[in-house]
């Protein structure tokens, strides 16, 4: 795991850009220049040493034949088997050094099909002169570039961009109203005018002798279908999951386990085992007297598998303080609480370790939401129910998820459907916060996304939960989770999220991930080979922190002062008076905590970024 950069026709001042990306790569920095056809390219890498810890790992890297060059950040999981088909001799054993090399024998676009990994890298042809940025299929890597008419630039994060002369350009108001609509902006687009983030799955192919980009789809929806019994599936998905988590294992630096007390993270830790690590884990907790607290939960897992088990306890003031830090690290509001004890959570993580696992990534493609389950409901209801549901969710205050499962219910076209289930402020709302109904594009690239899938046949909740998988958990869930680990050094890995695994769990039929009454049905038949029945049925409680109770307690005066502050940048595009409404109801326990978070968030960000 490591950052990278580069540029082409951009001056900066090299150094500065390194240390911007150094908490991503503490273990070495290079850079490069390389002239192709009159035109300057610069390439930069900060090393977080993982594989190969020697020299031979270094980067930007050179393919042996001279003609490319690659800065690459994550991890290829099956760089070995793809070493046996290039010729050596190698100068060592890293993946980026097997990634190098099969680009320089085929191209970069007979490589991407073969990776098995989570990656961000550009790769610089100096021959055909064309320079490449490419983002894994579920984005778990982020990478994000600006152009402009004098260049172009690409870093792993902003704060990159800014120290390369880029991305000071104020607020973007497109995105301003994407996170009003969904809590978080997906790609291509972000909050910062001028920068975009890569799509998961997407190549960028720059012409440097045009200065023209072209920007793709590089994989495809997997059609293959799986025609065998629940237990087949159950015993297909037991086999594909224990060669992800060995693969994801493949470390020269220790490894543990990040353990809530759910299913995910369990079964993962229990597949480590079977394989031979007893890795240590991790969890974080609020203590007694919160319900989300998972401290007990997570240290029964840890005893039933016999694991090395160590707990953070987290405090309304240790978190609020360590807020500023926070979202200086994740570059972008999100509207998820999680984000606050993943900060506490990886720093302890770090003091022993250097990779953790994570069971991340997995309701999304087995369906564990409720609002897949709408869909469910949806099939046999009659149409004037539907029609119906949408005035009792006008009518009637009721619970956010109940009244978005309502206006669901009505929407008989899919993208809207899809943007319904989703969304933070209805239109009503975005005009009191805004002045703007808009959704900033949340329609248009739910849409193009839905055109990816359409040469399948997908049932509304299975192409709800693609959608998902490419959406809200690439920008946002594996968003924060990269920023937040790697502000401290530490490599999230996420096996629930291997590429073979994620396209035989979206190869299944739909009953055998989620029923009525029933999510993940497969992926829970199959845990129970590993795990009491206890652990594997758990109630969920989705990492959650207390923010409503101490927004209205201990934080009170915090928050108000955050989001209501006379001097606060964000009232520049919001309205007052709309805030001010929305924490009156919020204190009177009228409107939903998510809500009140994301505008915490986004103010927050407002002042680290833009005061």
């Amino acid at each position: 795991m490591c950052g990278i950069a580069g540029s082409l026709d951009i001056r900066f001042d090299v150094e500065a850009a390194l240390a911007a990306m150094h908490h991503r790569g503490p273990d070495g920095h290079g850079s490069v220049e390389i002239g192709v056809l009159g035109r300057m390219v610069r390439l930069l890498h900060a090393r977080l040493s993982i594989l190969d810890l020697s020299p031979a790992g270094h980067q930007p890297m050179q393919s042996r034949d001279g003609r490319w060059w690659v800065t690459f950040n994550g991890e290829i999981y099956n760089h070995l088997e793809l070493r046996e088909k290039l010729d050596g001799p190698f100068r060592g054993h890293s993946d980026t050094e097997t990634l190098v090399e099969l680009i320089a024998r085929q191209g970069v676009g007979a490589t991407l099909p073969l990776l098995n990994g989570m990656f961000a890298f550009a790769a610089l042809d100096t021959l055909e002169g064309k320079l490449y940025l490419t983002r894994d299929p579920y984005g778990i890597k982020p990478v994000y570039y600006h152009r402009s008419a004098t260049g172009f630039g690409f870093a792993s994060e902003v704060r990159t961009l800014k120290a390369m002369g880029l991305a000071n350009e104020g607020v973007d108001r497109q995105g301003l109203q994407l996170f009003l609509s969904l809590r978080y902006t997906p790609s291509p687009l972000t909050l910062y005018q001028g920068v975009n983030r890569l799509a998961p799955g997407n190549v960028l192919e720059l012409d440097i002798r045009k200065g023209s980009f072209t920007e793709t789809v590089y994989v495809a929806p997997a059609k293959m279908r799986f025609s065998g019994s629940l237990e087949d599936a159950a015993e297909a998905y037991c086999d594909k999951l224990k060669q992800a988590v060995r693969r994801q294992l493949l470390s020269d630096v220790p490894v543990g386990v990040l353990l809530s007390g759910g299913i995910d993270s369990a079964l993962v830790a229990a597949m480590a085992k079977d394989a031979g690590y007893a890795l240590p884990a991790f969890t974080v907790g609020f203590g007694g007297g919160h319900e989300e607290c998972e401290i007990g939960d997570a240290a029964d897992t840890a005893r039933v598998l016999d694991l090395p088990f160590h707990s953070v306890e987290v405090t309304p003031d240790s978190l609020r303080d360590a807020l500023p830090q926070l979202v200086n690290s994740m570059e972008e509001p999100l509207g998820t609480t999680s984000v606050m004890p993943m900060w506490q959570l990886v720093q302890r993580a770090r003091q022993d370790v250097t990779v953790v696992l994570t069971g991340q990534g997995t309701d999304e493609p087995w369906g564990g939401y409720r609002r897949y389950q709408v869909e469910l409901v949806r099939k046999f209801l009659p149409s004037a129910i539907w029609k119906l549901s949408g005035g009792l969710a006008g009518n009637f205050r009721l619970p956010e998820i109940a009244e978005r499962s309502l206006r669901t219910l009505q929407e008989s076209d899919p993208v809207k459907r899809a943007l319904e289930a989703s969304v933070l402020f209805n239109r009503a709302d975005r005009i009191r916060l805004a002045g703007n109904d808009g959704d900033g594009g949340a329609a248009g690239i739910i849409e193009n996304w839905l055109k990816w899938l359409s040469p399948i046949l997908c049932d509304p909740a299975e192409m709800n939960m693609r959608l998902d998988t490419r959406m809200n958990l690439s920008d946002d869930l594996l968003l924060y989770g990269d920023k937040i680990s790697m502000a401290f050094s530490l490599e999230a890995r996420v096996p629930m999220l291997d590429i073979e695994l994620v396209e035989f769990v979206e190869s299944l039929p739909l009953n055998y991930k989620v029923s009525l009454n029933h999510t993940k049905i497969a992926h829970k038949l199959m845990a129970e080979r590993y795990l009491p029945s206890e652990i594997v049925h758990r109630k969920k409680k989705g990492f959650q922190v207390p923010f409503g109770n101490w927004s209205r307690g201990p934080w009170r005066d915090y928050v108000g002062e955050v989001l209501l502050g006379a001097d606060s940048p964000h009232l520049e595009m919001l309205s007052r008076d709309g805030l001010e409404s929305l924490w009156q109801s919020h204190l009177a326990g009228k409107v939903e905590t998510r809500q009140i978070f994301s505008l915490f968030m986004l103010a927050l960000w407002w002042r680290a970024y833009h005061s």
